[in-house]
Parts: structure tokens; C-alpha cells; sequence
């Protein structure tokens, strides 16, 4: 009811398979399998901020966008149960109102770009671990995107063998 969904897909669709327009989010592997359930191949994916703090310090918590707001900004963000409720009574975010829906979109986009402004220089500086960001985990965001949309093939003979291997070590 808020926009429609069609073609409001449509006029994103360039934009967002534009390889030459770079895009900074957060956790755009979960962006990247969404977009494709609808047809949209995300790419020009720059950097993800939920990957340049697990990179930073992998175990320094949670890496999600709301702790690390808290945690690298000093920011409480609007939760998602703040729009949306929980439990029993939670709504869909179709069913949020647009004003709320917006200033929550915005809000998370603004955070993700604000992260990224403070964690890059950061892992910029770190020569190691500036190359397994850009070399391995940046590559990575698609190809774990497909292997959880199309699943991986197991082959059980050969994993029953490797299980009976691994409890005669045991």
C-alpha cells in the first residue's frame, strides 16, 4: 500500500546491479540473497561494516548494526521491536507505518555509512588485515549468498566414511 512493489523494484534494479556505483552496508549478504529472491543481482558491494569489525576484532561481541553503534559510536539506534513489536504482537514492516518505516530505513543506512567511516581507516592502516578483507571476505559476501539460496550437495557415503575414520582416531 505504501509503494508499489513492482515498480518501485524496477527504477532500484539499475542502481543496484550498477557494478560502477560502490555501495557500503551492513550485513549485505542477507541484502544480496534478498534482492536475488527478487530478481536482483546486488553488486558493486564496496565494503560491509558487520565484516571490517569482525576483521578488527572478531571477538569483540556481537557485530550486528545495533551493538556496534553502541559499541564504536556511542549510539542507540531504533530497534527493530521498536517498530515493529515483539513477540505475539509483532507486525510485519509492511505494516509499519511509512513515517516510522522510513526514519528507521534512513537511520540504519546513515549508521552503516557512519560505521564504515570510522572503522575503515582503521583496517585501512592494518596491512594484513586490510588483504584478508579485500581478498577474501569482500569476495566471499557472494558466494556464501548463493550456497545458502541454492544449498550444497553431500555426498553421505563418503561422509558415513569420514565419520567412522574420525571415531576409530577418537
Amino acid at each position: 500500500r505504501q509503494l508499489p512493489f513492482d515498480a518501485t523494484l524496477a527504477r532500484l534494479k539499475p542502481l543496484l546491479e550498477d557494478p560502477e556505483r560502490r555501495k557500503v552496508g551492513q550485513n549485505l549478504k542477507y541484502d544480496m540473497s534478498v534482492l536475488r529472491g527478487h530478481g536482483i543481482e546486488l553488486r558493486g558491494v564496496s565494503h560491509d561494516t558487520m565484516l571490517e569489525s569482525y576483521v578488527l576484532d572478531s571477538t569483540s561481541g556481537r557485530h550486528n548494526l545495533d551493538d556496534l553503534a553502541e559499541r564504536v559510536l556511542g549510539v542507540r539506534t531504533i530497534l527493530f521491536e521498536d517498530v515493529a513489536g515483539k513477540g505475539a504482537n509483532q507486525i510485519g514492516f509492511e505494516s509499519v507505518p511509512i513515517e516510522q518505516a522510513a526514519e528507521y530505513a534512513a537511520e540504519d543506512a546513515d549508521v552503516a555509512l557512519q560505521l564504515h567511516n570510522a572503522l575503515w581507516p582503521r583496517l585501512e592502516g592494518e596491512g594484513r588485515l586490510r588483504s584478508v578483507y579485500e581478498t577474501i571476505e569482500i569476495p566471499l559476501i557472494s558466494v556464501l549468498s548463493r550456497i545458502e539460496r541454492n544449498g550444497t550437495l553431500v555426498d553421505g557415503a563418503r561422509l558415513r566414511a569420514f565419520s567412522r575414520e574420525l571415531a576409530g582416531r577418537i
